[in-house]
């Protein structure tokens, strides 16, 4: 699982060296909070003049949060310590997004109406959160795309990959009787090498590669491991397993086949 397969070595993504110390291309899900705390460390709040009148905040045992009621482009960063959030310059965030921390939010990019950000969520410069799309505990790299319908949950989604409509990235696999009673999940296996691995994790959800191009109505098993440059045809369900850089992926009514796309690898 080489971080090559993944994420190209000249990626902008802010966060990316600290990616690539992880063990494993998901490692960094387990320090999102971390990160971001790390990067605010010593801002001072910075609420943009009229933000108060455009946003509704509240708190409470499922924590603080800020529903958007008008829309606003910050002409500077935002940045507010008690709901640890963040965004940068010239992000659009339009009315009906609902937005909890930790996160982080890069520069130029839209959180559409009825986005909901659930808190440990990194989100890179350029990106588009569209309507209905539920982002939790991720990475979204650079200029990377969930537009529409989408669900990413435990997920690390590389730079300008896109999402079709109705994309959703599953992170939690089927349980036995006792995992449902008792609340404890076994951790998600892989195999690496003919060998099973543990993922360490409970919920995983996808890692997708740089550039990849995801059709609508996709889903993915957790612990689906996409390399970059992949294309996925819409309707299509990808179990868990890894999948190298460049494949084509078509649902079952294509006969399932995973092959090299033609032409030369950048």
């Amino acid at each position: 699982m080489r971080y090559a397969e993944y994420f190209l070595p000249d990626s902008t993504f802010r966060f990316i060296k600290e990616i690539r110390a992880g063990e494993r291309p998901w490692s960094a899900l387990d320090r999102i909070g971390d990160l971001i705390a790390g990067f605010t460390r010593g801002m001072a709040d910075y609420v943009p003049p009229g933000f108060e009148t455009s946003v509704r905040m509240g708190g409470g045992d499922g924590g603080a949060y800020l529903l958007v009621t008008r829309s606003f482009k910050l002409g500077e960063p935002l940045y507010l310590r008690e709901l640890a959030l963040y965004a940068g310059e010239g992000t659009l965030v339009e009315a009906g997004a609902f937005l909890r921390g930790p996160l982080y939010v890069g520069e130029g990019c839209e959180i559409r109406h009825g986005a909901y950000l659930r808190g440990e969520v990194i989100v890179g410069d350029g990106c588009v959160i569209g309507h209905a799309s539920e982002i939790k505990n991720s990475i979204i790299m650079n200029r990377s795309n969930a537009g529409h319908f989408n669900y990413v949950g435990d997920s690390v989604i590389g730079s300008r990959a896109n999402l079709g409509a109705g994309t959703i990235l599953a992170n939690l696999q089927f349980r036995g009787r006792d995992e449902i009673d008792s609340g404890k999940i076994k951790d998600i296996f892989l195999r690496e090498g003919g060998q099973g691995i543990s993922s360490g994790r409970s919920k995983l959800g996808a890692v997708v590669g740089d550039y990849c191009e995801i059709g609508c109505n996709t889903v993915t098993a957790p612990g689906a491991l996409i390399g970059s440059d992949c294309w996925i045809y819409p309707n299509t369900t990808v179990g868990k397993g890894v999948y190298p850089p460049r494949s084509v992926i078509r649902p079952a009514s294509h006969a399932l086949e995973i092959k090299p796309r033609p032409g030369k690898a950048d």
